[in-house]
């Protein structure tokens, strides 16, 4: 019985420690050749098209790539997520029309997660005007939620995180990654 018992506990310390080893995910250079845009992430990246509700209406197509932990792992991260939705041809492009856009999208963005108001910051994301809040949910998840601007799409990036980790690192490097391409 007592090989049984240790035999168990033998197991078990495995599987925590490989879930906790976890904490070094792989990295990559994901490209969207349709996005026009790169960025480097956890991999493996999933993609996803969906229609919904954005800023430009109802149906809106919007293209997401995101990567999330097996279920299986103990990870300090939840999520990573980059999308990107192409501006209509009749929205003006001056800086007060990409300023209401980028407004808009947090709005959106915020409503999503909560009905608090969290700091809404003017940004610049790697040279493309920009928006950014930081969410505190009071629970055990940290969000750090950016929108840009950058040839004539609305990029929205989230980065979802456990608290009591050292995230920045990570966090710095997915954001300031991101590279729009001219088509």
């Amino acid at each position: 019985m007592r090989s049984l018992v240790k035999l168990a506990l033998v197991c078990l310390y495995v599987l925590v420690c490989s879930s906790c080893h976890r904490n070094n995910i792989p990295w990559d250079k994901f490209a969207s050749a349709p996005g026009a845009y790169s960025i480097t992430m956890p991999a493996p990246v999933k993609t996803v098209d969906k229609k919904g509700l954005s800023i430009f209406g109802k149906n809106t197509p919007t293209h997401i790539a995101y990567w999330e932990p097996s279920s299986f792992t103990i990870d300090k991260f939840k999520r990573f997520e980059v999308s990107y939705t192409d501006v209509p041809p009749a929205i003006p492009r001056d800086s007060l029309s990409i300023a209401m856009i980028l407004d808009s999208a947090m709005l959106i963005r915020r409503r999503d997660f909560t009905d608090k108001e969290p700091l809404i910051q003017n940004i610049e994301l790697n040279g493309y005007p920009g928006r950014a809040f930081f969410y505190d949910g009071g629970g055990n998840t940290l969000l750090n939620v950016k929108v840009c601007f950058a040839n004539d799409r609305l990029y929205e990036f989230m980065v979802e995180s456990k608290k009591n980790y050292a995230t920045n690192n990570e966090v710095s490097t997915f954001f300031n990654s991101f590279v729009s391409i001219r088509q």
